[in-house]
């Protein structure tokens, strides 16, 4: 039996890029939904890249997001927007499976996000962040590497924090995600 995939362990994180928001970008959901800088629109996103087929990191920032989430109570102006480092090998299928190991119902919870496309988007809108992606040969598949950081970005596509590790500041997160002022 061979695998894809063993694990996806993080890279030491460079300083982030001088950034203040995320490049133009057109990817598309694990349901066909167009995902562009206009999902920002209205909500507070935290953006992650990840892949669905991952078995060590990946899983360890879906679940702190469903935590953080849970904690927040599910708050309507947050989204989660998880970015394909894998995109030949991230399907609608393992994406919904990614979910569901984390009991998303991403289907019925739109806040959840998983963006997929073609590889040179992804790779230009993750170079443009600074997310470092290695890929090693190991018998039976592939052991990845990939930059971990998450950003949250604001309603108007500001990037408002960013996070090099998966264990972020938990002040400053609740602070990045409060919601916008009224009339923006």
């Amino acid at each position: 039996m061979t695998w894809l995939t063993i694990l996806a362990l993080g890279l030491a994180p460079g300083p982030p890029p001088d950034v203040a928001a995320l490049p133009d970008f057109a990817l598309e959901n694990f349901d066909g939904r167009p995902i562009t800088n206009a999902v920002f629109e209205g909500k507070t996103t935290i953006v992650v890249p990840t892949y669905a087929k991952c078995v060590f990191a990946c899983p360890i920032v879906t679940l702190l997001l469903t935590q953080l989430d849970a904690e927040l109570g599910a708050p309507d102006h947050v989204q989660y927007l998880h970015v394909s480092i894998q995109p030949e090998a991230d399907t609608a299928d393992e994406i919904l499976s990614h979910f569901e190991d984390h009991q998303i119902d991403a289907d019925r919870d739109r806040r959840w996000l998983f963006a997929n496309g073609p590889p040179t988007e992804i790779q230009r809108l993750l170079a443009a962040t600074g997310i470092e992606i290695t890929r090693t040969p190991v018998e039976g598949g592939v052991f990845i590497e990939h930059t971990i950081r998450v950003f949250v970005v604001g309603s108007d596509g500001a990037i408002g924090a960013t996070f090099d590790s998966y264990f972020w500041d938990e002040e400053k997160m609740r602070n990045a995600l409060q919601p916008p002022p009224d009339g923006v």
